[in-house]
C-alpha cells in the first residue's frame, strides 16, 4: 500500500497524464480501488494497516475528485508541468478582461430582466458551449509540445475558471428564483 503514496493522481488510477481521460473508466477504477482499500475491509488488521487504509482512501478520493473535474484536472496538469497558478492574479489579457465585464453585465441584465428564467437559461446554454470549447482547446494545448503550449493552456485554464464561476453564480441565481 505504501507505494501508492508516491504516485501522482494519474499513476494512481493507471492513466496517462493527459487532459482527455475516459471518465467512465476513471469511475470504474475508483470503485474497484475503494472496494480493495476501504477501511471497513481492515477492521481486523493492525493499527498501522488501518491507518494506511484511511490515508489511502483519502488520497484516492482526492485524486478521483481532481481527475473527474475538467477544471481541477487542468489545474493539476499545469501544476504537474511546473506552472505556478495564483488565483489572486488577474489576467493581463485586455480582451478577456473586457469579455468578463460583458458577461457579468449580461448575467445582471438577465437576472433583472422581464423574463429572468428564459434569459438565464439562454446564457447558461452559451456558457456550457463555451466550457465545452475550452475543454477541447485545453485538450489540444496539453497535447501540443511547442514552447508556448503551457502558457496557452494556462490562459485557457484561467478562462475556464472564470466561465465555471460565472456558471455557478448563474445556477445560484436560478435557484433563488425558483
Amino acid at each position: 500500500m505504501e507505494s501508492f503514496f508516491s504516485k501522482d493522481y494519474f499513476q494512481l488510477f493507471n492513466f496517462p497524464a493527459v487532459y482527455d481521460i475516459d471518465r467512465d473508466a476513471l469511475t470504474q477504477r475508483y470503485r474497484d480501488m475503494q472496494g480493495l482499500i476501504h477501511p471497513d475491509r481492515f477492521v481486523n488488521a493492525t493499527e498501522k494497516e488501518r491507518r494506511m487504509s484511511v490515508q489511502l482512501t483519502a488520497l484516492i478520493n482526492e485524486a478521483y475528485n481532481v481527475l473527474k473535474s475538467p477544471l481541477a484536472r487542468a489545474r493539476y496538469l499545469l501544476q504537474q508541468r511546473g506552472v505556478d497558478i495564483d488565483d489572486s492574479v488577474t489576467s493581463k489579457d485586455i480582451a478577456f478582461l473586457t469579455e468578463q465585464i460583458e458577461l457579468r453585465e449580461r448575467l445582471e441584465e438577465a437576472r433583472q430582466g422581464s423574463n429572468p428564467g428564459r434569459a438565464l437559461m439562454k446564457l447558461a446554454g452559451e456558457l456550457q458551449k463555451r466550457l465545452m470549447g475550452l475543454q477541447l482547446a485545453l485538450e489540444d494545448a496539453f497535447l501540443d509540445e511547442s514552447p508556448d503550449a503551457l502558457e496557452k493552456a494556462h490562459r485557457l485554464y484561467d478562462e475556464m475558471q472564470f466561465i465555471s464561476r460565472l456558471n455557478d453564480e448563474l445556477d445560484e441565481i436560478e435557484d433563488a428564483l425558483n
